[in-house]
């Protein structure tokens, strides 16, 4: 099996979980990814802050990178950025005339929910945004932001 193989497991996953169980057990699982997969993202963040998540997403060894995603990723004044040009996970799914996850939850919301609750344990606030066409099918591109939350 590869990652593009993974890929459409991913996505017929999600399809399965929200026609059977519904979007809160799709919330569900992607809280359980989060909170048990994510432990190189937390690992990052708990101990370089968003130098960490820059790591993580770009990086000599980042998962963008290895992903060969078309990204850009900055950290300047205190606030993290990155923008994918080209969604790998996205561009796979089409190539191989899958309909991407698109049920009111959507393939590219898994980001969201996997990547902002770790960060947000370590008093860092997240914003993702996920570019939809007129249809409202993700496009492959999206942004997200991270910035130390003022208490």
């Amino acid at each position: 099996m590869t990652v593009h193989d993974f890929i459409v497991i991913y996505n017929d996953t999600f399809k399965f979980i929200y026609k059977k169980y519904g979007p809160e057990a799709l919330r569900d699982l992607w809280a359980t990814i989060s909170l048990q997969w994510c432990t190189h993202l937390r690992e990052l963040v708990k101990a370089k802050g968003l130098e960490g998540m820059k790591e993580y997403w770009g990086g000599n060894d980042g998962t963008l990178g290895r992903e060969k995603a078309v990204y850009n990723i900055t950290l300047k004044d205190e606030v993290f950025q990155g923008r994918m040009f080209e969604c790998p996970s996205i561009g796979e799914l089409k190539e191989r005339g899958r309909d991407v996850f698109n049920e009111g939850l959507t393939y590219c919301d898994h980001c969201r929910f996997l990547y902002c609750p770790v960060v947000e344990d370590y008093s860092f606030s997240m914003s993702w945004f996920i570019d939809y066409d007129e249809s409202g099918r993700c496009t492959g591109k999206c942004r997200w932001s991270s910035k130390k939350r003022s208490n």
